[in-house]
């Protein structure tokens, strides 16, 4: 996927949707119940979700993105919000995730999953990373059917952002989901509704 990140920091992440970070950190928090050890912000572009998640959590962050723009603008919002000591930022892939097996509590990702070159192979990775017990917390949406209708309200005209979201939402339905995690035996949920279409699962302590 090709972007211009720093434009995409300035005018997305730290602008228009600046709002919807603080409430999808919060939702991840409350239902996955996980607030320490290890989180990864998986496609987490300039890191907006995975430093909430810090603020508010006792969790360590690494935010991962495949790309290395995304990564320096990462780095910088985390200097500009000073949680270095907590969060870090690398390079990676969801389909190849630079984790050791059994190594992360928990996995967030925003609006990542539509844009991945394989979703069954990453979220195998994902699996594959997870700690016995931890979850997973991935998908795409805006925090609240009241956010989600400023941001559409805001982008009213704006018929290439319109077109491209509707033809991600007509591509991935809640059940293409369902039936990635049945293929690869994952025992998790596809919740949608006002606060988005989010893949839940927690890997089993039996997994060790």
């Amino acid at each position: 996927m090709k972007m211009d990140a720093r434009k995409y920091n300035e005018q997305t992440m730290k602008g228009l949707f600046r709002k919807i970070y603080p409430v999808i950190a919060e939702q991840a928090l409350a239902r996955t119940g996980i607030r320490t050890g290890l989180c990864v912000d998986l496609g987490g572009g300039p890191g907006m979700l995975g430093i909430r998640i810090a603020e508010i959590s006792d969790l360590r962050v690494v935010i991962v993105d495949p790309l290395a723009d995304c990564i320096a603008l990462a780095q910088e919002n985390i200097d500009a919000h000073g949680v270095g000591e907590q969060v870090s930022a690398q390079q990676g892939a969801a389909e190849h995730l630079p984790f050791t097996d059994n190594a992360v509590d928990l996995v967030v990702s925003r609006g990542s999953i539509f844009f991945w070159q394989d979703q069954r192979q990453g979220l195998r990775e994902i699996f594959r990373a997870l700690r016995p017990g931890g979850w997973a917390f991935v998908g795409g949406g805006f925090g609240s059917k009241a956010l989600r209708e400023e941001i559409f309200a805001e982008k009213a005209d704006d018929a290439k952002w319109n077109r491209g979201r509707r033809e991600r939402v007509r591509n991935n339905p809640p059940e293409h989901f369902q039936a990635l995690l049945a293929e690869l035996a994952i025992d998790g949920v596809v919740d949608s509704g006002d606060e988005g279409t989010w893949i839940l699962f927690r890997k089993p302590e039996s997994s060790a």
